[in-house]
């Protein structure tokens, strides 16, 4: 199967599972074995299916806090398919340098500034 078909069979597979899939149901999807989607994907893309899972998960869990900075990380990790809610919490520093319960946290601070300091005009 040439590169490209395998990359967007891949692809797709990922992001119809929102970055919630093993590697090898990703290579399963794209038809090829997990060490023929790895190397193909490296070249690519300069990442491994893993990386690219990995922040796609990150990115949803960001704007998950971002919108709501007070749910429960335990449910969130449970609903993005994290193992615990420390595997969670390793990944998102990964890839922010932060804790979420730190972004979060945070978050809660911006939006309750922003919410005191709002201001409408009204035009007549």
């Amino acid at each position: 199967m040439p590169t490209p078909h395998l990359l967007i069979k891949a692809g797709t597979a990922l992001r119809e599972a929102n970055g919630t899939i093993p590697v090898s149901q990703v290579a399963s999807a794209a038809h090829a074995t997990v060490r023929t989607l790895e190397r193909k994907f490296k070249q690519a893309a300069g990442y491994t299916v893993k990386d690219v899972s990995g922040l796609m998960r990150f990115e949803q869990v960001r704007n998950h806090l971002w919108l709501n900075p007070d749910d429960n990380l335990a449910g969130l990790a449970h609903e993005l398919g994290y193992t615990d809610q420390a595997h969670l919490s390793r990944d998102f520093k990964r890839y922010s340098g932060t804790t979420p319960a730190a972004f979060a946290r945070k978050t809660k601070k911006r939006k309750q500034a922003l919410d005191s300091d709002f201001v409408a005009f009204i035009q007549a």
